[in-house]
């Protein structure tokens, strides 16, 4: 059985052009909460052809959606052979944290209005993920390095929810984001989120919607 409190994040990397529609399919599955960014494959053509999954060229789609609503989601991808969404792939992995004004939304609940975070208690590494409208970044950024951040990668990326409308449940919406990816250690995770939120949250003018998602293994490049 689902775990009706549990939030996943849906990471869909499909091929360029498609990610809008996608986005419309999810919102119609319940699925309202989506930033699209654009990307490129790093395999051969010949690579691509053998594993199925299209161009080079990718729509990258990030949602976030209740367990339940995201179990129905992939189900419903996999089951509708009929249906053309393009070549790619979708994926979904629990959250460990997350603004619980989003969370409440997500989970048909009511705005506790306290703009806090909910989370779960971790020890081990996190990727966090802060979407924020453009122009703010570096302030972002400056206050999760304050909390123990030792740097960040910037996406610039758009809203994809549904209609790409300007509200998001009485949340006003810009349309442009950027998402910082920073990898944290679990210990300073919390603060680095608590952080961002209080200074940055949905009800400022940077509008920071700030998730986290566990990472089992991580390496370093030389």
């Amino acid at each position: 059985m689902p775990d009706k409190k549990r939030i996943k994040l849906i990471v869909t990397v499909a091929e360029r052009g498609r990610g809008k529609a996608l986005a419309r399919l999810y919102a119609e599955q319940g699925v309202f909460c989506s930033y699209q960014c654009m990307g490129r494959g790093t395999a051969s053509s010949e690579l691509l052809d053998v594993l199925g999954v299209g161009s080079a060229e990718k729509d990258i789609l990030l949602s976030m959606a209740a367990q339940e609503t995201a179990d129905r989601l992939l189900r419903k991808l996999e089951n509708d052979i009929g249906e053309s969404y393009g070549k790619g792939i979708v994926v979904d992995m629990p959250m460990t944290g997350l603004n619980s004004l989003i969370a409440t939304v997500l989970l048909n609940g009511q705005e506790s209005g306290n703009g806090g975070l909910q989370m779960e208690t971790k020890t081990d590494s996190s990727l966090i993920l802060i979407a924020v409208n453009q122009g703010h970044t570096d302030a972002v950024m400056d206050t999760a390095r304050q909390a123990g951040a030792r740097g960040g990668t910037v996406i610039r990326a758009r809203w994809a929810g549904a209609e790409d409308s300007s509200q998001f449940f009485g949340i006003s919406i810009q349309s442009e984001k950027e998402i910082i990816v920073i990898v944290s250690s679990g210990e300073k995770r919390n603060a680095i989120m608590e952080m961002v939120n209080k200074k940055h949250g949905l009800k400022t003018e940077a509008g920071a919607v700030v998730c986290s998602v566990g990472i089992d293994n991580s390496v370093r490049l030389a």
